[in-house]
């Protein structure tokens, strides 16, 4: 008996050691509630695999995150890993409040997600988060318009070349609008391989031969009336090609839902295809991160339940109900799931087309690194102050481009 009541106290106090070792990771999700169902999923798989490691979510409005955030930071009492696009990892981490994970992580951990979206937020040499799903864009079109410009609509244009070239054969045959572009400089000026900032942060490099040439294609597709006259940019362009007034619209993937529900008819007659690739040859994408607070208190046990939720197999699993795209290397190509419904579902199709585009997948936001979060932004508006009358006729390419780069660079040598 005595034996046996000193067996029993040993594993008691085993049981209290090990419990005290256990932690509670609190996890923050950006207006993800819809989608408790699978986030529990994660989480009680992961539980099951590190029953040391307790995870407790906490969804958070997406209007209330950032005072949120900052909020518990500044009162020390942060969530241990928090759900970020790349712009917010960025303005964090310019301001210390974010921890690099390098430690916690391996090269092979790095090795499975797209290098385009983990480098996204590595600064100076440090990484501060780990990407989680993409918002990739597509191109949705009109099968009905091709085929009255006397098109194959089974052999969509795959380049900004190729639109204009189709656009001019569509507005021929059928006095449409051939496409109808969202106008974003510094966006349309990555896609073609500018630089638009020095890697030290002290010059503008946008008057490039490669800008001249796109916005000189911009120019002379608005004079020929290749696209609508308005610019009116993505709304706008939503209202026409439901209505069917456009032949071509690069869009977002979730756009395909939108037509399907709000234009049934002209959604009959739409197919996607992979964006069109600039000179550059990159394709836009937001991403979704997580990252660590600098002052959190469970710093590797928050990495570690990261890497399980951005994995290959839950990201895949993620964008079966959501409509996103894998920031991983395996991604929706390697399941039969989506293979299989591409061929009677135009959303997965839609998918399924962008992840594959995905190689070509570049965070837009991502630049911003280099000279901080409001200074970008002050850069994006003087760009497109310039870009978007340019289009219209009020300055020649070399004009916009030379008087842009000369104030970027007053910018960009100010204390802004």
């Amino acid at each position: 008996m005595k034996k046996f009541f000193v067996v029993l106290v040993c594993l008691i106090i085993s049981s209290l050691m090990l419990s005290a070792k256990s932690v509670t990771v609190e996890f923050w999700t950006l207006s993800l509630s819809t989608f408790s169902d699978y986030i529990n999923s994660v989480i009680d798989t992961f539980e099951a695999a590190n029953p040391d490691i307790k995870i407790n979510w906490v969804d958070v409005p997406y209007d209330a995150f950032q005072q949120k955030l900052i909020a518990a930071i500044a009162s020390g009492n942060p969530p241990d890993l928090v759900n970020m696009n790349t712009p917010w990892v960025i303005d964090f981490a310019a301001q210390d409040a974010l921890s690099p994970i390098d430690e916690f992580v391996t090269e092979v951990d790095k090795y499975l997600y797209l290098p385009n979206y983990w480098e996204a937020t590595v600064i100076d040499g440090k990484s501060y988060a780990i990407p989680w799903y993409l918002s990739p864009q597509i191109m949705l079109y009109n099968k009905q318009i091709f085929e009255e410009a006397g098109l194959d609509p089974n052999v969509p244009p795959k380049t900004w070349d190729e639109i204009i070239e189709y656009s001019r054969i569509i507005k021929e045959k059928t006095g449409l609008y051939g496409y109808q572009p969202n106008i974003v400089a510094h966006i349309d000026l990555q896609e073609e391989g500018v630089p638009l900032i020095s890697e030290d942060g002290k010059k503008a490099i946008v008057n490039t031969p490669e800008a001249m040439a796109k916005l000189k294609q911009h120019q002379l597709a608005f004079k020929e009336a290749l696209m609508p006259q308005d610019l009116g940019g993505y709304q706008a362009g939503t209202q026409k090609y439901a209505g069917g007034r456009i032949a071509m619209f690069p869009v977002g993937i979730t756009m395909v839902k939108h037509v399907q529900i709000n234009s049934p008819s002209i959604f009959e007659v739409s197919d996607v295809t992979s964006f069109p690739l600039g000179k550059g040859k990159k394709i836009p994408a937001g991403a979704m991160n997580v990252a660590v607070p600098y002052n959190a208190k469970n710093k590797a046990e928050a990495v570690k339940f990261g890497l399980w939720l951005t994995s290959p197999y839950w990201q895949v699993e993620f964008a079966k109900i959501a409509t996103v795209v894998p920031s991983t290397k395996i991604s929706l190509e390697e399941d039969p799931w989506f293979l299989e419904r591409a061929e009677r579902d135009l959303n997965v199709k839609a998918q399924l087309v962008a992840s594959e585009s995905m190689i070509y997948g570049f965070d837009q936001d991502a630049i911003g690194k280099i000279i901080g979060p409001a200074k970008y932004s002050e850069f994006r508006r003087i760009l497109d102050d310039y870009w978007i009358p340019a289009i219209k006729g009020d300055y020649t390419a070399e004009e916009a481009l030379s008087l842009a780069e000369e104030e970027l660079d007053d910018l960009l040598s100010s204390e802004f």
